[in-house]
């Protein structure tokens, strides 16, 4: 898989400069890099639940009780970016994010969250978005082109056929469709609905 420096190398290609060998090399590709790739990697794992970053973890609390409304606090995972679900299978359990804690009334939480893997744990898919994101991010600074920079922020955004949607889009059909049990409302209404 692709690491940091042949993310942001692939992307000076696609325009038209040299590759970098490190984000710690002295160049202004290499300087221009090391300041946009780690917020930018961030930004791209936090906006979808991609699936070669979602994690699950069983969390015990913390020694020390919230002062009112929750009784027990937990500490997020140190990689954590993005709560998706507490609870198990179709439960889910209340909770309040609040810094870096999760406050609930149960003293297990089950946490299924997007965490901050590295470069070697993305697949190929993952891998391309965030090249185009740097050569999106890249392009003024690199070119100094506002027309490119416009255009390929327009490829990558674009919604329903941009690199981004058409990545999640596909990243999301690798999983099968939520089932959904039937609801109290249905049941007072007479049973579950005709399909």
């Amino acid at each position: 898989m692709a690491t940091d420096v042949e993310i942001c190398s692939n992307a000076l290609l696609l325009l038209g400069a040299a590759p970098i060998s490190s984000l710690t090399e002295n160049t202004t590709a290499g300087r221009i890099c090391a300041n946009t790739y780690p917020l930018a990697k961030l930004d791209i794992l936090r906006r979808h639940p991609w699936n070669c970053a979602i994690r699950r973890v069983v969390l015990a609390p913390e020694n020390v009780t919230p002062p009112y409304d929750w009784q027990y606090q937990f500490l997020r995972p140190s990689n954590w970016l993005r709560t998706l679900k507490v609870g198990y299978g179709s439960y889910s359990l209340d909770y309040a994010m609040e810094g870096t804690r999760i406050m609930a009334n149960t003293n297990q939480l089950p946490l299924k969250y997007v965490a901050n893997v590295t470069e070697g744990e993305w697949d190929t898919l993952l891998t391309h978005v965030m090249i185009k994101r740097m050569e999106m991010d890249l392009a003024y600074p690199i070119t100094k082109s506002t027309s490119l920079r416009d255009s390929l922020k327009q490829e990558f955004y674009a919604k329903g056929v941009g690199v981004l949607a058409q990545a999640k889009t596909v990243d999301g059909q690798e999983n099968p469709p939520e089932e959904w049990n039937d609801s109290p409302f249905l049941t007072v209404r007479g049973g579950s609905p005709r399909y």
